[in-house]
């Protein structure tokens, strides 16, 4: 059975996981009845529920119990018909759905672990997977991949990044879907200042300024410096700098390289001049609101804000999704820290079936019907030749970039424990320090580093 999804459907998908706000700072949400445990069911909290009875009294079926992290309507819906589908091909396995708020999903897990109530098989955030991989309950999938149909059809870069979010180096998470980090360009714009967009960083900056004007309200950039700004200067600058080692050898972190200082000068030199001066303050509504009121002509953000796009555009055309530009040495560097994926608990009593309800989702068909619905990178490589992916500008051109050979993947250190609180506590105000003049890029920088290097050598010993 061939699962299909039309392009009506995949709008609304983006438009739900702009709503989740991944990687934009946003609280996600989810809708339907609560739990006496407290949970969120999203709709029907299993698929196939007419077979439950008959899967507790005959003993012949065997249930595993899945919670999804980031539940929602049309997440929901998309799960059952993917639990529907995999029932039929395994009459002998029930999946029974337990549909969580992104918002206490890490939460929940915690209380379930100390409670030793976990799920089999749970959906992971790679934001806050470390905190749950800290707590020693997961189980490590290698063996089960190696042994799987699926383990060369699995993109490498995503599960490189796993295991090296792992002290063992092994992989406590199956990825099934990617985000990736868009250059937004406004086509009108460009094509009126007769440029095209940046490929190299170079460029970048100086399309910046061409593109400024002033007079008429219009600004090259729009820069992130209120909530969550640290998320995108870190990819910017490992994308500058064209390397993916945030730690070197000897544990410390690279972050306030010269190179890095050069770069976040020359970037917050933009803000007043080549952006709006109240980006200061502004987070992911701001920013896009900039985009795509015209006032802006190049925008930072995920894939997640294709919808917001579509609406203010008046369709698909008028703006375009570009990769971030390539560093001076050649590479590409994608941010590989943007996944979320599945995960089995040492409290499974069977883990032959849950892996099999992982593989599925992992698979050509189910990880291809997965991301179409969501508006995701698949995981699966087979999946990237899809026909789908033709129809969707900003999938086409992820999966392309992340194909090339120069494409090399860096892993945001989300692992540390302490990450969130030092962007939040000390970088998020220092970023807009800098903006105001009155702290300079070496000093937000070494701070960063310091804060940062702390962190690791504390988690590694």
């Amino acid at each position: 059975m061939k699962l299909k999804i039309g392009k009506r459907a995949l709008a609304a998908g983006s438009a739900a996981l702009l709503g989740a706000g991944l990687l934009a700072g946003c609280g996600g949400s989810s809708s339907g009845t609560t739990t006496a445990a407290g949970s969120t069911t999203a709709g029907t909290t299993t698929a196939g529920a007419a077979t439950t009875a008959a899967s507790g009294s005959s003993g012949e079926k065997v249930t595993v119990t899945f919670w999804d992290e980031n539940a929602g309507d049309q997440r929901t819906e998309y799960y059952q018909k993917l639990i529907e589908n995999f029932e039929k091909e395994n009459p002998n396995i029930h999946i029974e759905y337990l549909g969580l708020s992104s918002s206490d999903a890490l939460s929940k897990y915690q209380t379930a672990i100390t409670a030793g109530e976990t799920p089999d098989v749970g959906g992971v955030n790679n934001a806050w997977f470390a905190t749950l991989q800290s707590m020693g309950h997961l189980v490590s999938l290698d063996d089960m991949l190696s042994g799987s149909s699926i383990n060369s059809e699995m993109d490498q870069n995503y599960l490189s990044v796993i295991k090296n979010e792992a002290k063992d180096g092994k992989i406590y998470m199956m990825p099934t879907s990617a985000n990736f980090i868009c250059l937004w360009t406004n086509d009108s714009l460009f094509e009126k200042a007769g440029l095209q967009a940046p490929k190299t960083w170079d460029e970048f900056f100086a399309d910046a300024d061409k593109l400024t004007d002033t007079s008429n309200g219009v600004y090259g950039y729009t820069i992130r410096g209120g909530a969550s700004s640290p998320a995108i200067l870190i990819d910017f600058i490992y994308s500058y700098l064209g390397r993916t080692d945030v730690f070197d050898e000897n544990g410390k972190c690279t972050i306030n390289s010269p190179e890095a200082v050069d770069f976040v000068t020359k970037y917050f030199g933009l803000y007043g001049k080549d952006t709006p001066e109240s980006d200061i303050t502004a987070g992911y509504k701001e920013i896009s609101a900039n985009f795509d009121s015209g006032v802006s002509a190049m925008l930072t953000h995920n894939l997640g804000s294709y919808s917001s796009h579509v609406t203010a555009f008046g369709g698909t055309t008028g703006f375009t999704c570009n990769p971030l530009p390539t560093a001076s040495n050649g590479k590409y560097i994608n941010n590989g820290s943007a996944i979320t994926g599945l995960a089995m608990f040492d409290t499974c009593q069977h883990k032959e079936e849950a892996w099999k309800w992982i593989e599925y989702m992992c698979s050509h068909e189910g990880n291809s019907f997965w991301n179409q619905s969501i508006g995701q990178l698949p995981t699966n490589t087979k999946a990237y030749d899809d026909s789908w992916i033709q129809d969707f500008q900003n999938i086409q051109t992820a999966i392309n970039t992340v194909k090339q050979s120069n494409c090399e993947s860096y892993n945001i250190p989300m692992y540390l424990p302490e990450y969130g609180t030092i962007n939040q506590t000390y970088i998020e105000p220092a970023i807009q320090s800098v903006m105001s003049g009155d702290m300079t890029a070496q000093e937000m920088l070494d701070e960063w580093a310091e804060k940062l290097t702390e962190a690791y050598n504390d988690y590694k010993s």
